[in-house]
């Protein structure tokens, strides 16, 4: 999985929204590959944004680049739902600040994402304050 590296595009967010409620839309919200479309239908779709299959077929490559599609089979590309994708960039955004101010700080991304804190000094005011938006740090007293 791979984290949103930057904001995405006008053309780039409209197609990912696109996709997401085409694929909501025929959704039977039984089960996680409800959200799932064949390359082919996604290519349909883009090129009422695109204008050519080319360029539809690019734009798909650049949304599971950029993070917003999964690839699970070879021509099946399931959606990611947008909170998904903002609480993924808020936890990689958060942990990069703590960086910033110092404090030793990665993502772990087993068992949903979480940051991981080496030192306890600060760690506690952290987990305090990031427990109260659902994001769970967890305290290590030192690194690997």
């Amino acid at each position: 999985m791979d984290m949103i590296k930057r904001w995405p595009r006008r053309r780039e967010f409209l197609a990912y929204y696109l996709l997401l409620k085409y694929a909501k839309a025929r959704s039977t919200g039984e089960s996680e590959d409800d959200l799932c479309v064949n390359a082919g239908e996604a290519i349909d779709l883009l090129n009422v944004l695109t204008g050519s299959k080319r360029l539809s077929s690019s734009l798909l490559k650049q949304l599971v680049k950029r993070g917003f599609l999964e690839r699970r089979k070879a021509l099946v590309y399931c959606i990611k739902e947008v909170d998904a994708l903002l609480d993924e960039a808020l936890v990689y955004y958060l942990a990069g600040r703590l960086r910033r101010r110092g404090i030793e700080a990665t993502v772990s991304r087993d068992h949903g994402h979480r940051i991981v804190v080496f030192g306890r000094d600060s760690c506690s005011e952290i987990a305090e304050k990031a427990s109260r938006i659902g994001i769970k740090v967890e305290c290590v007293d030192d690194q690997r």
